[in-house]
């Protein structure tokens, strides 16, 4: 089981969870966690497939091929601002 937090427009597109703890059911990769959202929450999948969202796990940021194992944690990524320009 892992657990995906949540964000923004991802978590507005999850029905306003913030957070989603899935099975892999033998999946070890990024790109099966994305497929799986993709059935779950086909916008969702979309976006990540798009760059629009990025997918982290463990804190970090993954990339297709990164391996996934039980207990870790993801977290998909939207854009987000900046703080305030130097020299404010």
């Amino acid at each position: 089981m892992i657990t995906v937090r949540l964000f923004g427009m991802t978590k507005s597109l999850a029905r306003n969870l913030s957070e989603l703890s899935l099975e892999l059911n033998g999946a070890r990769q990024v790109k099966d966690l994305v497929a799986l959202l993709e059935v779950q929450y086909p916008q969702i999948g979309e976006l990540i497939h798009k760059k629009k969202v990025l997918v982290s796990v463990n804190h970090e940021i993954a990339h297709e091929d990164t391996d996934i194992r039980d207990g870790d944690e993801v977290a998909l990524l939207p854009p987000f601002a900046g703080g305030a320009p130097a020299g404010c």
